[in-house]
C-alpha cells in the first residue's frame, strides 16, 4: 500500500510539473555540444537530478524545425540561429556553451590550389561568380555565412546569394571541394583541421586560407524553449550548472582520453549507419583525429550584446528576418549562477 501511494505522488507531481519529464536537448556536431555529451557519459547532469534525452541533428534546418515544433526542449545553436528563432518563436538563450579563444582560427578556409588556381582570398574574391563552379560551400543563414560575408567586403566584394553554395554537413562541404564541386568551403574548428590533415594523408591536397581576425569571438549557446524555462527554472539551472562542470572536467583531461570516449561517441550520434570500431581504425582517420586542437572550454556566461545586435543586423539585411527582437527579449543571465 506505500509502495502504491509513493507512485501515485510521483505521477501527481510530474503531472503537476513539479517533476519534469526528460530534458531534450538536441546536439549539433560543433564544440559547443561537447560538454552535453561528455556531461552524460560521465553522469554530471544524473548527479543533478536531470535525465537528459539527446537528439542528434546535423543539419542546422532539421534542429530549427525541431525547436519551432516542441520536439525538442533545447539546442546547442549559433547566434544566427537564435536571431531566425525569435522571428518563429520563443527561445531564450540561457549561456554559451562555447567561445573560440582565437577568433582569427574560428573559421578556415579549405581550397585545392593546384585545381582552382586560388592561393588567397583575394583569388577566390577575384573569381567568385565568373562561373558557375566559383562558389564557397557553408553553411546558409549561419554564423559561418555572416563571418565569410565579413570578409568578403573586408576584400572590397560585395557579398551575392550567387556565390554560396548551401551544404549543412561539412565534410560534404570539404569533399565537394577535393572533387572539383566548388572552389572553396568555409569549415570551423575541428573541421578545419581534420580535413585538411585526412586530405593530406590521402593525397587529396586541401589549402588553408584567410583570416578572420576581423571577426568577434562568435559563440556557441544554450538555448531552451522559453516556455519550458519558466515551467521548471531549477531545471534549467542544475542543466547549466552540470555543463559547467562536465567543461571544467574537459579541460583538466588529457587528449587521449577525451578522444577515447569522444570519437566513437560522436560517430554512433551524427554518422548512423557507420561502424566506430573500423572507422577509427583506418591510418588517415587516426591521423587527421590526432591533428585535431583540444579547445578551452569557458565557464558558461552570458551572450554579448553586441554580437547578438551585429548578426541581427546582417540578417535584416539579407532579408532572413524582418523584424528587430531586442537583445532583452531573448539572452537572460536569470539561470547562471
Amino acid at each position: 500500500m506505500r509502495k502504491l501511494s509513493l507512485v501515485l505522488v510521483f505521477l501527481l507531481l510530474a503531472v503537476a510539473g513539479v517533476l519534469p519529464q526528460p530534458l531534450r536537448v538536441s546536439l549539433s556536431p560543433v564544440l559547443g555540444s561537447a560538454p552535453v555529451l561528455f556531461g552524460v557519459e560521465w553522469g554530471f547532469f544524473d548527479h543533478e537530478g536531470l535525465e537528459v534525452e539527446l537528439i542528434p541533428l546535423a543539419s542546422q534546418r532539421d534542429r530549427l524545425f525541431a525547436f519551432q515544433a516542441g520536439q525538442v526542449d533545447a539546442v546547442i545553436a549559433d547566434v544566427t540561429s537564435v536571431v531566425l528563432l525569435a522571428a518563429r518563436g520563443e527561445p531564450l538563450v540561457v549561456a554559451t556553451a562555447y567561445v573560440p579563444e582565437d577568433p582569427a582560427k574560428q573559421f578556415t578556409v579549405l581550397v585545392q590550389q593546384e585545381y582552382s588556381g586560388i592561393s588567397s582570398i583575394e583569388d577566390l574574391a577575384a573569381a567568385l561568380g565568373t562561373r558557375s563552379f566559383f562558389r564557397i560551400a557553408l553553411p546558409l543563414q549561419s554564423d559561418i555565412e555572416y563571418a565569410t560575408d565579413v570578409v568578403l567586403e573586408s576584400h572590397g566584394l560585395t557579398p551575392d546569394p550567387r556565390f554560396y553554395f548551401g551544404q549543412d554537413n561539412l565534410f560534404l562541404a570539404a569533399s565537394m571541394v577535393i572533387y572539383g564541386g566548388v572552389a572553396a568551403a568555409v569549415l570551423p574548428e575541428p573541421y578545419a583541421s581534420y580535413s585538411l590533415t585526412f586530405a593530406e594523408a590521402e593525397g587529396l591536397g586541401l589549402t588553408a586560407l584567410g583570416d578572420f581576425s576581423g571577426i568577434p569571438p562568435l559563440p556557441h549557446l544554450i538555448v531552451f524553449q522559453r516556455r519550458y524555462a519558466e515551467e521548471h527554472p531549477e531545471a534549467v539551472r542544475r542543466f547549466v550548472s552540470a555543463f559547467g562542470a562536465a567543461a571544467e572536467r574537459m579541460n583538466e583531461e588529457t587528449k587521449e582520453g577525451l578522444l577515447s570516449l569522444g570519437a566513437p561517441e560522436v560517430i554512433r550520434l551524427f554518422c548512423r549507419g557507420l561502424n566506430p570500431e573500423e572507422v577509427l581504425v583506418h591510418p588517415s582517420v587516426l591521423a587527421a583525429i590526432e591533428a585535431i586542437p583540444v579547445p578551452h572550454f569557458q565557464a558558461p556566461t552570458v551572450l554579448p550584446k553586441g554580437i547578438y545586435d551585429a548578426i541581427q543586423r546582417w540578417a535584416i539585411e539579407k532579408g532572413y528576418v524582418r523584424f528587430e527582437h531586442p537583445y532583452e527579449e531573448v539572452v537572460t543571465e536569470e539561470y547562471l549562477k
